[in-house]
């Protein structure tokens, strides 16, 4: 191989390497964009876990407060029903039955 193609072989191999070489100021640039993206995404993440624990825990008071009403209500029903019942007795001995 003569010199003048090692030397062009040579400038081919480093010339890739020399248009990607970054300053440090580009290098820090660079991370600090890259830390601000994931730094961005963390939140984005967090922020969708905490709305979802709230609807979930909405869901759940929700239901808390459906099945509460519904006792409170049975024991309304109940309360009525005996109170229906004694007038009946109440009236049954008063006529005598």
């Amino acid at each position: 191989m003569s010199m003048k193609r090692i030397a062009l072989a040579a400038a081919v191999m480093v010339a890739p390497g020399a248009c990607t070489d970054s300053t440090p100021a580009e290098n820090a640039s660079r991370n600090i964009s890259q830390a601000a993206g994931n730094m961005a995404e963390d939140f984005g993440d967090a922020a969708r876990n905490a709305s979802a624990e709230v609807a979930n825990r909405t869901a759940e008071m929700r239901g808390a407060v459906d099945n509460a009403a519904a006792a409170v209500e049975n024991r309304a029903d109940r309360v009525r029903e005996a109170a229906q019942n004694g007038a009946r007795d109440i009236g049954n001995a008063a006529q005598g039955r």
